[in-house]
């Protein structure tokens, strides 16, 4: 029985040493790079344009810049730039954003995150930590061109590369997060940046793409409906990295979070509101700059875009009081007209 108890423990340990001597991703440390710009506005726009037409991206998916009065495309006291989820375009903000910088008359910046509205199942293959964090590096400098003062609005994954730049960039002026992205409801996305991690997302998913089939047509013109697992690895590696209690308590800036939760049975299924909350109370945030706001009538995950949330009035409402109250930004002029709110299509 000794002996057969031995030889057990050794094949055990011969299959965790395997475990852990499997193929697994690498990634490199992030490097900041000089991002350059036309001081231009009129030629900064232009370059954005040209840049997102050779993208190969799908039909209104690119970035762009969205002036507080297009007659005149001149730097505003304050900027908005919109950093969307995973996989998702300018869409999963809207209108919320485009009517948050009509109110206090900001240039909005609508990002997109590197290979992100690729028109093609390859989509993610070559997205990185370095890429991922450089998209968002270069949309706060165009925020920075834009505005005097920048706000940073984040949904999902946005939400992580918000806090991301929050970290190492203290001038911005606040933060506003919608369900951000510090670790999914699955737990089991932590295992893709294990040994075997690839192995195993091509066993669940049948192969390399991720295919996304419960996206209406509308919708699916704004998410990406199918795309490369090493997407998965990247935004895992990420959230691995860079959503710790160190990077969490370097965030001193004004924060407003708002997210979808009514009881257990009904909240935020894509991303966990257990670690949302836990960030939020480990930030470096004086108390009296930051608040949580839970939307219990938004119905998802994504609570400030007309194709999925049922309260983007509730959310736009509590928005603008908190960049009213706390990060104190005036109202435009009441020429400036709003954008209305959409109902959910």
């Amino acid at each position: 029985m000794k002996r057969l108890l031995t030889i057990i423990g050794l094949l055990l340990a011969l299959i965790v040493v395997g475990y852990l001597l499997g193929p697994s991703v690498q990634s490199g440390p992030i490097k900041p790079e000089y991002i350059r710009l036309d001081a231009d506005l009129v030629k900064l726009e232009q370059s954005i344009q040209a840049s997102e037409a050779k993208a190969n991206l799908r039909p209104d998916n690119e970035a762009r810049i969205i002036w507080a009065d297009s007659t005149r495309k001149v730097k505003t006291p304050y900027s908005i730039v919109y950093i969307p989820g995973f996989t998702a375009s300018w869409a999963e903000g809207d209108p919320i954003h485009k009517q948050l910088a009509k109110q206090f008359g900001c240039n909005l910046y609508l990002s997109r995150t590197y290979e992100h509205g690729v028109n093609s199942p390859d989509a993610l293959k070559g997205l990185t930590p370095s890429t991922y964090a450089g998209s968002a590096e270069r949309a706060l400098a165009i925020g920075k061109a834009l505005g005097d003062k920048v706000v940073v609005i984040g949904t999902s994954a946005g939400g992580m590369l918000t806090l991301y730049l929050a970290a190492r960039h203290p001038e911005i002026h606040g933060l506003i997060l919608y369900s951000p992205c510090i670790a999914a409801t699955n737990p089991a996305l932590k295992l893709v940046t294990k040994p075997w991690g690839q192995q195993l997302l091509e066993r669940v998913f049948g192969g390399e793409h991720v295919t996304v089939t419960h996206y209406g047509p509308k919708r699916g013109r704004y998410w990406l409906t199918e795309y490369h697992t090493n997407g998965l690895i990247a935004l895992q590696t990420m959230l691995d990295q860079y959503m710790t209690t160190e990077e969490f308590q370097k965030v001193k800036q004004p924060v407003f979070m708002g997210y979808y939760y009514k009881d257990e049975d009904n909240q935020d299924k894509v991303v966990s509101v257990a670690a949302m909350l836990n960030m939020f109370d480990q930030l470096g945030t004086p108390a009296a700059l930051k608040e949580k706001k839970a939307f219990p009538n938004a119905g998802e995950h994504v609570i400030a875009s007309h194709f999925t949330s049922d309260d983007l009035n509730g959310v736009y409402q509590a928005t603008k009081a908190f960049m009213t109250n706390v990060l104190k930004l005036p109202p435009a002029p009441a020429t400036m007209p709003l954008v209305a709110i959409r109902p959910k299509k």
